[in-house]
């Protein structure tokens, strides 16, 4: 039975590559079709150095939506990564990494040799391990139409006392994803949800999964009890006797062709993570 599960899984991994090479090789012909160099080429492009190493006072950052911010383990000081900026006919995506000093009310950015690919709506979060680390998983680039999407699934560690990003490639993740949520329990990074959208289509997931950040490997979580839908743009939240806290988010739905159809959630519930079982269970809340 165990050999029969195995290759079914590997079965199913290498069916998801597949699918996920043919929606890469539509995205190519979608964007020639509208002009545009290939997406894997901009992502390229964009990820050109300008020769600079180290950290730099600088101006505050310019405008930008879908970045992430996020407190320093041990300064006070705010850590901000990527996001996007849209002028109406333009997107541009950032994967610029800034520090605001909350003391002296300035900005520093910090230029690296090696660094993460552009990218918004991904997830962040901070460590005091080893000198303290800001760990960065998925997320999307936006072609400058917002004609096609391209979803990451990589997983970085900037390294805050080295002042280094690290790209940590671990077999058994998650599948490339944006507006997914991501929370620190204990020695573990767990992720949840979020969706995948290319021109055609899209799909909305509710899956976890677990980074120990001992072993630096990925579990995905089996589940048991009532599952929350599928959904993105959710809250999730580690309480302090060891569960998360699972509240709202969004999903759509096909009504028809050309139409359809958001659900906001308003439900909540709590996740309790026991080896490699997922417990889910529903909580009432007063409005």
């Amino acid at each position: 039975m165990g050999k029969k599960d195995k290759k079914k899984g590997k079965g199913a991994e290498k069916t998801a590559l597949k699918t996920e090479k043919k929606a890469l090789a539509r995205m190519k012909k979608e964007l020639a079709a509208k002009g545009e160099d290939d997406i894997e080429k901009l992502i390229v492009e964009s990820q050109k150095q300008d020769g600079k190493v180290g950290e730099e006072l600088c101006s505050q950052p310019g405008p930008r939506s879908s970045f992430t911010l996020s407190p320093h383990p041990d300064k006070e000081e705010l850590i901000l990564f990527g996001g996007e900026y849209y002028t109406g006919s333009k997107t541009t995506v950032y994967n610029d990494l800034h520090f605001y000093n909350i003391k002296k009310g300035t900005w520093s950015i910090m230029h690296t040799p090696l660094k993460p690919p552009p990218r918004c709506a991904h997830q962040a979060v901070v460590l005091s391990q080893n000198g303290g680390q800001l760990w960065i998983f998925g997320g999307e680039f936006v072609s400058p139409t917002r004609t096609v999407f391209y979803h990451y699934k990589d997983l970085w560690v900037f390294h805050l006392a080295e002042k280094r990003w690290e790209e940590i490639k671990a077999p058994g993740g998650p599948s490339a994803r944006s507006g997914h949520r991501m929370v620190v329990r204990k020695k573990q990074i767990v992720v949840f949800g979020g969706f995948h959208e290319t021109f055609e289509n899209y799909k909305y997931l509710n899956d976890l999964y677990v980074f120990n950040l001992e072993t630096y490997s990925w579990s995905k979580i089996e589940p048991v009890g009532k599952i929350p839908s599928l959904r993105s743009a959710s809250l999730l939240a580690p309480l302090t006797d060891g569960r998360i806290l699972l509240y709202g988010g969004y999903s759509r739905e096909k009504v028809k062709k050309g139409v359809d159809k958001g659900t906001e959630f308003t439900d909540m519930y709590h996740l309790q993570v026991d080896g490699n079982v997922l417990l889910f269970s529903m909580t009432t809340h007063l409005c």
